[in-house]
């Protein structure tokens, strides 16, 4: 025989943010089935806060329908806007008692223990997965104290704990987590796409802002590591510099070897050689630096060039040609 799970509650549309004056009239609690508590907000009010505070009321109330409860509660995460925010799926894991379902003895361990329990949690951090969310330690713990250390959640958990931080830089296309539902400006934008351009993880991205009378709104974006720097300190004064790459500073060595191995060691310290060479040193040229710029012509590429001579002193010694606009500035 199926059962309807009914909580008594608050809306949580109400209670947010808002103090009853004392002589202002209670509110009055009802019989509200369980998927109504998310129902019954309406749209604008959807939130994190509206939220937070249903699963609030249902742990104030500590009766059961935990599994009803969550699983209510995972189908409207999308419209509240926290189906990417790990403070949510902490209250939601927060809902299960703790020390209930640890297991006690090795038959409850040999078999999967609360399995209804154990699979809703399991849904729950799927669900984590499927929207990018990094679990943390905290939500480890929170899963070990309901369910024990070692069961079918628990290493669920663990596995996430271990893989999701390694496939987080695996990826080399961009994050959408980092632009979804977030209005940046087109300066925020260029921040961005000069981190994902950039393979090297000590280069370090920086906004400069101009205002004048004529345009309020122009910025370039320098993107530039410590490496590429020293690069720039090995050129020569009069080397020739092309949007900010230069001609290749060491010679490439090929991958093949000699068939009767008679220069094995020749080949070896050059191997040795080349594996010294940094992320920015390839086949045909080498990257100094990064950068966008607010309007696309020489003048503001030189104002870029400007901006990098505060950190690189050696650029006022190289020649630097600049085509951009179809006209060539040396």
């Amino acid at each position: 025989m199926s059962k309807t799970f009914f909580s008594l509650f608050r809306s949580p549309s109400v209670q947010k943010g808002c103090r009853l004056a004392s002589n202002a009239a209670p509110v009055e609690n009802r019989l509200v089935h369980i998927e109504n508590q998310f129902e019954s907000v309406p749209p604008p009010k959807r939130d994190k806060d509206a939220f937070m505070g249903a699963i609030a009321m249902f742990k104030e109330k500590r009766g059961r329908g935990h599994v009803e409860f969550i699983n209510s509660s995972l189908k409207f995460i999308k419209e509240y806007g926290v189906h990417k925010d790990l403070d949510t799926y902490k209250a939601l894991l927060n809902v299960f008692p703790k020390g209930k379902m640890i297991p006690q003895n090795t038959f409850q361990k040999i078999f999967l223990h609360y399995p209804m329990q154990q699979n809703c949690c399991v849904k729950v951090l799927d669900e984590m997965e499927w929207h990018g969310v990094q679990p943390d330690k905290e939500i480890h713990d929170i899963v070990v104290n309901a369910f024990g250390e070692w069961n079918f959640a628990t290493k669920k958990i663990k596995r996430m704990l271990y893989w999701m931080p390694k496939l987080k830089y695996s990826n080399k296309y961009l994050d959408r987590r980092t632009v979804e539902g977030k209005s940046l400006s087109d300066c925020e934008l260029a921040g961005v796409a000069l981190k994902m351009m950039s393979r090297d993880p000590a280069t370090n991205v920086s906004l400069v802002k101009f205002k004048n009378d004529i345009m309020a709104n122009e910025w370039i974006v320098l993107a530039q590591s410590p490496s590429q720097q020293r690069l720039l300190k090995q050129l020569n004064a009069g080397d020739e510099l092309t949007t900010r790459s230069a001609e290749p500073l060491q010679e490439f060595v090929k991958e093949e070897m000699d068939e009767d191995y008679t220069n094995w060691y020749e080949d070896w310290l050059k191997r040795r050689e080349s594996s010294k060479r940094t992320i920015h040193e390839q086949q045909n040229e080498v990257i100094l630096a990064l950068g966008a710029i607010f309007r696309y012509d020489n003048d503001t590429a030189f104002r870029w060039v400007e901006e990098l001579q505060k950190t690189n002193k050696n650029l006022e010694n190289l020649r630097i040609r600049l085509r951009i606009d179809g006209k060539s500035l040396i």
